[in-house]
């Protein structure tokens, strides 16, 4: 999604929040996190049903309607509302969009970026949403270990026992799959190569001071290059190489469906503003609580609006990847709260420092819901939430990818 993206400056205050303002901040959370979970899971359906070989079996050319749209709306909401996009109409946080930003950021990324929504769209044709929603779970540990090829990410014993536990959730849920497709297999988890590579060289190009970008500026930069790289790719594959996955929709196609292709591409541009206003506005409990709740309701929606079957080791095996992800992303999360032991550090994080510790207080789960604190925001790592609209997921949890880099005293971060 994105590369180093940087975490909104909460509203110039002083002193704490009343007990109303308390209540309309965290109603305000509540509601985005809400809508976050809500637009996300009914994007990606509303993807499946239209990727259908007797619907719009134009998967990469729907990729590229959607880079197309979102870059215009994203320009015209820039001439609209340019506070919107802080990293390049604020002063104290400009960032330089010169060549090297450029060539050595937003290209790569770009390029990786496109692979990845063709494949991941693709793989709509052959495989179920839970199917594939199961699979980018194992995201996670995908990027750690790039993360440690790339020197950005240290060893540590309790996080890669965890990643391994996800992994073999993960292959459980592969096994258990009911109607296996290697195709739908092969381009989900060539996508899911090409995600994690993206996200692991975010954080190597764009972690540096000075090129931390906010959700929309991400946005605006990268799906310009998104649109002339699926644009090109299209164009070359149709005339060398033609498939039926590939091939441009006719204008026949465009006319009977375009009322869906244009809400489609409304909802994935509505996503992307969603996930930038959820981002300033939440904590790391509350990001992390609406991205777990997330998942599952994607998996939901393909087995309840969807009638996809899954079989009950899958069940498992998901219920199973979601408990480890939450463990995990809390503990990268919180790293003082989780020193002593995960049911302690999980009482913390909840409960605040009532149980008695020697570790930092943590903020409890009221304080996370009502943001006092949005600078502290951290996501998951490595995780698909958008699909074809995944520039707004990537927005969210890319703001911790490229702060990984732990320094000598310890420090921790989380990856997005």
């Amino acid at each position: 999604m994105v590369g180093m993206v940087a975490q909104s400056d909460p509203d110039e205050r002083s002193g704490p929040l009343t007990s109303s303002e308390r209540f309309a901040q965290g109603v305000l959370v509540f509601t985005l996190g809400a809508g976050y979970i809500v637009v996300s899971s009914g994007l990606i359906s509303y993807n499946k049903f239209l990727i259908h070989r007797e619907r719009f079996p134009f998967a990469v050319p729907l990729v590229f309607m959607h880079a197309c749209f979102c870059s215009c709306l994203s320009f015209f909401l820039y001439l609209v509302k340019p506070s919107l996009f802080p990293s390049l109409t604020d002063e104290a946080r400009r960032v330089p969009l010169d060549r090297d930003l450029i060539l050595k950021g937003a290209l790569p990324i770009a390029i990786l970026f496109s692979g990845q929504l063709a494949l991941s769209n693709s793989a709509y044709l052959h495989s179920s949403v839970a199917f594939l929603q199961m699979m980018k779970e194992a995201n996670l540990a995908l990027v750690y270990t790039l993360s440690l090829v790339a020197a950005i990410e240290r060893f540590h014993s309790r996080n890669a026992a965890i990643l391994v536990a996800v992994v073999a959730a993960t292959l459980m849920t592969i096994h258990g799959e009911l109607h296996f497709s290697f195709t739908g297999f092969a381009l989900q988890g060539s996508s899911q190569l090409f995600e994690c590579t993206k996200i692991v060289m975010q954080a190597m190009l764009l972690s540096a001071p000075g090129r931390k970008l906010d959700a929309l500026t991400y946005v605006l930069l990268v799906m310009p290059f998104c649109a002339l790289i699926l644009g090109a790719s299209i164009c070359g594959i149709h005339l060398l190489t033609p498939h039926s996955e590939l091939l441009l929709p006719s204008l026949a196609d465009l006319a009977l469906w375009w009322p869906h292709l244009l809400a489609n591409s409304c909802i994935a541009f509505v996503l992307n503003v969603v996930i930038a206003l959820f981002v300033k506005h939440s904590s790391a409990v509350s990001f992390i609580l609406a991205g777990m709740v997330k998942d599952a309701m994607i998996v939901m929606s393909g087995v309840f609006i969807l009638s996809e079957v899954i079989s009950r080791m899958q069940a498992v095996g998901f219920t199973i990847q979601l408990m480890l992800i939450l463990v995990y992303t809390l503990a990268k999360a919180f790293p003082k709260e989780f020193e002593n032991g995960i049911f302690e550090g999980f009482a913390l994080v909840f409960f605040g420092d009532g149980f008695g510790t020697a570790a930092a207080p943590a903020k409890g789960l009221a304080d996370a819901a009502a943001a006092d604190d949005p600078s502290s925001l951290k996501v998951p790592a490595g995780k698909d939430y958008g699909a074809l609209a995944e520039a707004g997921a990537l927005s969210a949890r890319a703001s911790s990818a490229a702060s990984w880099r732990g320094g000598s005293g310890g420090e921790d971060k989380a990856a997005y």
